[in-house]
């Protein structure tokens, strides 16, 4: 034969043979005795029963492998019978990880199948292999999964989840898939509806789903998109009775809060969630902005920048354990409504709910929240709120928290350490410029006051509860005002000085000179001892003495009046300030003015007009030394920034 032709035939034989031989395996492999050897070798790899029916294959990149029939069984641990039992099976398969003995399927389809998907631990239906319960990578990797008409149910003990999953419908261009899920979600009852548009078959592009649902009382909407490898890209309406709802499905540490609905766009992409930009509102109050959480490789963070035109005060009050009112036009939920209608038949004011610290050790977080105004009850005269929080190692500070309050700023740091038993919480409290006619928005004896406030409070205390860490709380606490002028009605009143106050009622807008107000206090064990407190003016000097006491919240506290001019008719005794912070009382001392009635009622037996000796104010009031006592106070913090 002449070299040219053998060279031919050797070139036809090169090509030729490795067709005629992939073209035998694929007849064998779709042949009676092919099916099964797959089935042996299948089941022996996985270390299941399984069943095929009616291999084909179609040659391509990656190659594609259809099954008229397939059914591969489940562990004994598993609740149902199959991982999967399908007619009209496609799926392309990616060579090179059958080398390394791992089987990876980018697209998975059936024309009906059911499928049965739990979880128990580690212990997966979908792992295989005698490592399948101490690895979390598998042997089987499945990427998109199309179903025409399809029943899955799918368990997680440990999750305490129990979803049944339809699906029907069409993929490709002009078609739709129809989802609906019903069951428990963690523990929660759940409910979705989904429509999957124009699915593409080959795998090509992101997976588009518009659907809502519910899960336990929180209810969704989304309309986007979700790619291979995790990626999200949606609009999210998010609406629910509290954000302390959201814990057991997102993960997320979420506080206590009025009923909130949101509308944002959501996006996944690594490690990050990201909800930017949303809006929306939180019991009464808006709130806008960025919220991101980052969750792998560590603990998982909450970074969120919050603002608000207009913040109800009391959709804070869940945060510390008072719920938010309850009156006409006030948004909470059946719950909150419940506990205030507690709080109020109770004799306490302040929040004994119990923190949970357990709960910040799951979460790091970093939190700022502005507020232009706030509304709040009129006896408050805040005007503005800005906070920094930040949970860190179960730490939970807020430094600062800012409040424009009666025309100046307080400033609190807050910090609450979690790691103590019981909880111990620092709080630093400075106050800056309050405007005394600003300050009692409600006492019209104080709206045409002068005068600017200042204040310190450095208290620690431990407990579970707001109540409980003032209850217990050891410090120091003043507060001074440096000249200025109030009503000469209140004075007199305080005084009781009857002559003066009737003079004064035909010109109850009449102002004195205020001197010097300065108050301090010794905090032990919760208890708030008086150590200086004085209110001088150019009428009068008033003393108060006793103690408020925050773990009983209850008032004991004595006024002495002592005036600086003479009166002819006075009722002079000090006042007492009792009962609780609830119901507080006010009322005349009764030994000093027994005995100043007594008095007066022995001259009268002697000569009726004599009678008037015993009511006649003679002026002992002297100037206070105002320099020491705002010097003192200065040293205990109340000073002008």
């Amino acid at each position: 034969m002449p070299p040219r032709r053998v060279a031919l035939l050797v070139l036809i034989l090169v090509f030729l043979l490795p067709a005629l031989l992939l073209g035998g395996l694929v007849l064998l492999a779709q042949s009676e005795w092919g099916e099964r050897f797959a089935e042996k070798r299948a089941s022996a790899a996985l270390g299941r029963a399984v069943e095929i029916d009616g291999i084909s294959l179609q040659l391509g990149w990656p190659p594609r492998i259809n099954f008229d029939h397939l059914r591969i069984a489940n562990p004994d641990w598993a609740e149902t019978p199959d991982l999967i039992d399908a007619r009209g099976l496609y799926a392309r398969v990616m060579v090179p990880p059958l080398f390394a003995r791992r089987l990876v399927i980018p697209y998975l389809g059936a024309v009906q199948a059911r499928a049965g998907l739990e979880m128990d631990g580690k212990r997966a239906t979908w792992r295989f292999g005698p490592e399948a319960e101490e690895k979390e990578d598998s042997r089987l990797v499945i990427g998109r999964v199309y179903l025409g008409e399809g029943d899955i149910r799918y368990l997680d003990k440990n999750e305490k989840t129990a979803l049944d999953v339809k699906v029907k419908g069409s993929a490709g261009e002009g078609g739709s898939l129809e989802a609906s899920a019903q069951g428990q979600f963690r523990g929660e009852a759940a409910k979705v509806t989904a429509t999957i548009p124009e699915l593409n078959p080959q795998h090509e592009a992101p997976i588009r789903v518009v659907g809502k649902g519910s899960v336990g009382r929180t209810q969704a909407s989304v309309d986007g998109t979700f790619s291979s490898g995790g990626a999200v890209d949606i609009d999210l309406a998010l609406s629910g009775q509290t954000l302390l709802d959201l814990n057991k499905v997102s993960g997320m540490v979420l506080p206590d809060s009025p009923p909130y609905r949101f509308k944002g766009h959501l996006k996944h992409a690594g490690t990050d969630w990201t909800f930017e930009p949303f809006d929306g509102k939180v019991g009464d109050s808006d709130v806008r902005g960025t919220v991101v959480y980052r969750k792998g490789g560590g603990k998982p963070f909450l970074q969120a920048q919050l603002k608000s035109n207009l913040l109800d005060l009391d959709d804070l009050g869940p945060l510390i354990g008072a719920p938010p009112k309850t009156g006409k036009g006030q948004t909470a939920s059946a719950e909150q409504q419940e506990k205030s209608v507690r709080m109020k038949a109770g004799s306490r004011v302040l929040p004994d709910q119990a923190f949970s610290p357990l709960a910040w050790a799951k979460m790091d977080a970093d939190v700022k929240l502005e507020a232009k105004k706030v509304q709040r009850p009129k006896q408050l005269p805040i005007e503005s709120l800005s906070t920094h929080l930040v949970l860190k190692d179960s730490v939970l500070a807020l430094k600062p928290l800012n409040f424009g309050f009666a025309g100046g700023r307080v400033t609190a740091d807050v910090k609450l350490d979690g790691n103590q038993k019981p909880l111990r919480g620092d709080m630093k409290i400075d106050v800056q410029r309050l405007d005394l006619g600003k300050l009692f928005p409600t006492a019209k004896s104080m709206q045409n006051a002068m005068g600017t406030l200042y204040g310190r409070f450095d208290l620690v205390g431990h407990g579970m509860s707001v109540a409980e860490l003032f209850g217990t709380s050891n410090g120091t606490a003043s507060m001074a005002v440096d000249g200025g002028r109030i009503s000469l009605l209140m004075v007199e009143l305080l005084g009781l000085d009857v002559a003066e106050t009737i003079m004064m009622l035909g010109r109850k807008h009449e102002q004195v000179t205020l001197r010097c107000a300065v108050s301090g206090f010794d905090v032990k064990d919760g208890s708030m001892n008086t150590d200086s407190f004085v209110i001088d003016t150019s009428d009068t000097v008033l003393k108060v003495e006793g103690a408020i006491r925050l773990k009983d919240e209850t008032l004991d506290l004595e006024t002495k009046a002592y005036p600086k001019d003479m009166s002819l008719l006075a009722l002079r005794t000090p006042l007492i300030v009792g009962g609780t912070f609830r119901k507080p009382t006010i009322r005349p001392k009764a030994g000093p003015l027994a005995a100043r009635v007594a008095v007066a009622v022995a001259l009268g037996a002697i000569a009726p007009p004599l009678a008037a000796l015993a009511l006649i104010e003679t002026g002992p009031g002297k100037d206070t030394d105002c320099g020491r006592l705002l010097a003192e106070a200065k040293a205990k913090g109340a000073v002008k920034k």
